[in-house]
């Protein structure tokens, strides 16, 4: 993830527990992308400030394909 999953911008509920539906919806690009052959993904999530000021976090997600533990073990 490019931020934190964090309670004053929704994601979270007070208990720390994720808002999972509401996950989908923000970062529903995101996730496609993950499932799809792209190399990156541009995203943009408002945040909410603690002072309650909002701002913008842009940025390019490289996506990467890990080896399976099975194929770790052999190389070393």
């Amino acid at each position: 993830m490019h931020k934190e999953l964090d309670a004053d911008d929704g994601e979270l509920t007070r208990t720390q527990k994720v808002r999972r539906v509401f996950i989908n919806e923000r970062y529903e690009p995101l996730i496609e992308a993950l499932y799809s052959e792209k190399d990156s993904q541009f995203v943009s999530t408002t945040v909410v400030y603690e002072d309650g000021r909002k701002g913008t976090i842009e940025a390019d997600v490289v996506l990467r394909t890990l080896p399976e533990p099975s194929e770790l073990r052999k190389a070393s």
